[in-house]
């Protein structure tokens, strides 16, 4: 997994270790923590996100 030193690597670190995210959750992350102007706020919505959809997707199971 390809990793780049970024403006968000410490909002990046905080998020990895408060969610556990399945792989692909976290390559979305990763891959929007890379972009200039993506925030920590941002961060914070788009990994809600990912876990509603993969508590979603395990309650239907």
């Amino acid at each position: 997994m390809n990793t780049c030193i970024s403006i968000n690597s410490i909002a990046l670190g905080k998020l990895l270790k408060r969610y556990k995210f399945p792989s692909k959750g976290k390559q979305e992350i990763i891959k929007e923590a890379q972009k200039k102007y993506s925030t920590r706020s941002g961060l914070n919505r788009l990994a809600r996100k990912i876990m509603f959809k993969e508590s979603k997707i395990t309650k239907n199971k």
